[in-house]
C-alpha cells in the first residue's frame, strides 16, 4: 500500500530546541503536516484528544515520571485515542527502553540523533500500517463475529530438545504460506531461548513479553498486530522475549487471550514449544486442531515420545489429534521404522530425511530451505506435511499386533 494522503503529526518533547529542529526537518516532506506540539505527556494527551492527529512523535523522558512522561502519555493515548499511532524518540538505545515503549503501545522507536531519511521512512511506514489497519476494520469486526473466520492452530511439540522442532515449524509455516497466500503466524513459545525470529532473519522490536506487560484493557486485535513482526517469506512472527529473564511475565492467561485474538486474524497459526507439559504449552495444545509431535531416531528421544504420548492420553487428548513426524529418518531402516510405529502404537505420518548441508546453511542464512532448496528431499518432506494440514488428513493410531522386537526396552510391556 502506498501513501497518498497527508499525514497529520503532533510533536511532544520537553526541549523547545528539539521541537523546532523536528519541525524544520519535517518541512522538507510535503506529505507531513505538523498540527501541534506539546512539552509534556498531559499536554500531548489533551492535544491528541482534540486534534486527532495520525501520529505523535513522543519523547520518552519528558515530563514527570509516571505522571506526564512519554511512556505514561503513550499508554493513555493508545487506550483513549487508538487511531493515533505513536513513534517514541529517545537518546536511549537500550533494549529495555524499547521494550517498555512497545509495551506501552508505541508503533516504532527512533534513537536520537537520527537523520531526515530515517525519520521520514519511519513516519511513512507507521502511517501506512495505521491507515491500512483502520481501513480494514469493518472486515476485521465481521471476522470476529464469524465462526468461519477462526484460524487453524497447530502446536509443534517434542518431549525432547534438539530434534529440529523449530526448523520444522518455520519451514512448515512458510510452505503453507507459499501454497495458500493466506495469513500465517508463528508464535514462539520457547519463552527463554526462542529461535523462530532468527530462523526467519527477523529482528523483532517487540515480543510476547511486551504484549504480556501491557495493560489488559488494550490487548485487542489492533494492539496485538503492532507487536507482530513481518518476515520476507510473508509469514508473520510473534517472537519470544529478547532475554530469558523476560519470560516470567508471560503466563497462560496471556497466551489464551493472544490465541483467541490471533484466531480471528490469521488463517493458520503455528506454535513452537519447549520440551515440557507446562501450562503455556498445554494452553497451546488445548487451542490446537492438531499436535505435531517430532520424533528423532534415537533411543532417548523414543523413550521420551513414549512418555509424552502417555501424558497426552492421561490428559484426554484424542489420539487422532496427535500426528507423529520422524525427523532425520535415514537413521532408521524400514524394519526398525515399523518397530517404532508398533511400539508407539501410532503411525509416522511423514518422514523427513537428514540433509545437514542444506539445513545448516538455511539456519545460518535465516532463509527457510523450502524457499532456498524447494526441490530437495527435505523440502519435499515438509511439503508432504503441509499436504496433510491443508487437506486436513488425520493419521489414525496404529495398534500393536504383538511382538516386542529390539525396541521393547524403550516401549515397555504392552
Amino acid at each position: 500500500m502506498s501513501l497518498t494522503e497527508e499525514i497529520t503529526l503532533l510533536i511532544a518533547d520537553d526541549s523547545e530546541e528539539m521541537r523546532e529542529t523536528l519541525k524544520t526537518l519535517l518541512t522538507f516532506n510535503e506529505k507531513i503536516k505538523v498540527v501541534g506540539e506539546a512539552s509534556d505527556g498531559k499536554q500531548a494527551l489533551e492535544l491528541v484528544s482534540r486534534l486527532q492527529p495520525d501520529l505523535v512523535l513522543m519523547d520518552i523522558n519528558m515530563g514527570q515520571m509516571g505522571v506526564s512522561d512519554g511512556l505514561w502519555a503513550t499508554q493513555e493515548i493508545t487506550t483513549k485515542c487508538p487511531r493515533t499511532g505513536i513513534i517514541i524518540i529517545s537518546v536511549q538505545d537500550e533494549s529495555d527502553y524499547m521494550r517498555r515503549a512497545m509495551s506501552a503501545g508505541a508503533r516504532d522507536y527512533l534513537v536520537k540523533p537520527f537523520d531526515s531519511d530515517e525519520l521520514f521512512k519511519t513516519i511513512e511506514a507507521v502511517a501506512v500500517k495505521e491507515k491500512a489497519k483502520w481501513q480494514n476494520m469493518p472486515a476485521t469486526q465481521d471476522a470476529k463475529e464469524s465462526q468461519n473466520a477462526t484460524g487453524n492452530v497447530y502446536t509443534i511439540f517434542s518431549p525432547k530438545g534438539g530434534v529440529g522442532k523449530s526448523v520444522i515449524t518455520v519451514n512448515l509455516a512458510v510452505e503453507v504460506r507459499k501454497r495458500t497466500n493466506k495469513r500465517v503466524l508463528i508464535i514462539d513459545l520457547d519463552l527463554q531461548f526462542g529461535d523462530v525470529a532468527l530462523l526467519l532473519n527477523v529482528s523483532p522490536r517487540s515480543t510476547l513479553a511486551h504484549v504480556a506487560e501491557s495493560a489488559p484493557a488494550i490487548l485487542d486485535a489492533d494492539f496485538l498486530e503492532t507487536h507482530i513482526s513481518d518476515s520476507q517469506s510473508g509469514v508473520r512472527v510473534l517472537a519470544a522475549p529478547l532475554k530469558p529473564e523476560y519470560a516470567e511475565v508471560v503466563n497462560q492467561e496471556i497466551i489464551q487471550k493472544v490465541l483467541a485474538i490471533a484466531k480471528t486474524q490469521y488463517d493458520y497459526i503455528f506454535i513452537d514449544t519447549i520440551p515440557s507439559f507446562g501450562p503455556e504449552t498445554l494452553v497451546a495444545m488445548d487451542n490446537s486442531k492438531a499436535i505435531i509431535m517430532i520424533v528423532a531416531p534415537d533411543f532417548l528421544a523414543l523413550k521420551n515420545i513414549t512418555l509424552g504420548l502417555g501424558v497426552l492420553d492421561t490428559l484426554n487428548y484424542p489420539p487422532d489429534k496427535v500426528r507423529l513426524v520422524l525427523n532425520r529418518s535415514q537413521s532408521l531402516s524400514s524394519v526398525r521404522l515399523k518397530e517404532v510405529e508398533k511400539g508407539l502404537q501410532k503411525k509416522i505420518v511423514v518422514e523427513i530425511p537428514s540433509d545437514g548441508e542444506i539445513v545448516v546453511g538455511s539456519v545460518n542464512r535465516g532463509q527457510p530451505f523450502v524457499i532456498s532448496h524447494p526441490t530437495s528431499p527435505v523440502a519435499k518432506a515438509i511439503a508432504q506435511l503441509a499436504d496433510l494440514i491443508l487437506g486436513d488428513h488425520t493419521a489414525e493410531p496404529q495398534k500393536s499386533e504383538g511382538g516386542r522386537g529390539i525396541l521393547s526396552g524403550i516401549f515397555g510391556k504392552k
